[in-house]
């Protein structure tokens, strides 16, 4: 039984050679293909019309930020035009004692008034 070394050393120069360029042919044409994919996706993602509107949400879930997190333009229309919503949107004042000398700091406060803290 021949080993593959010597089945390969006994083939002619020439057909080794038109093996070296049909392999690599092969695997230019893959790298090609990757390439050619990656710029069609690209392109498809960056698109501006509603053509692609299911890839693009999975590409802005994937890198960005969630469409389920994401407020939708009617929300923010709708609690720019009503004060009530704007009021309850914002966050609620905040105390709690401090983590050093236990004094009661809130939100407004940079330091703690009582040993100087440095509050985040």
């Amino acid at each position: 039984m021949l080993s593959s070394h010597s089945f390969l050393a006994s083939l002619p120069p020439v057909l080794l050679t038109w093996l070296d360029v049909g392999m690599g042919t092969i695997v230019l044409l893959i790298a090609g293909g990757f390439l050619a994919g990656m710029f069609m996706f690209i392109r498809i993602a960056s698109d501006d019309s509603d053509k692609y509107k299911d890839l693009k949400e999975m590409v802005e879930t994937i890198f960005g930020t969630p469409a389920h997190l994401r407020p939708s333009v009617d929300d923010a229309d709708k609690n720019r035009h009503d004060p009530d919503k704007l009021g309850s949107a914002a966050a609620p004042p905040f105390s709690e004692p401090c983590p050093a000398c236990s004094e009661t700091v809130t939100e407004q406060d940079a330091t703690c008034p009582s040993c100087g803290l440095q509050l985040l």
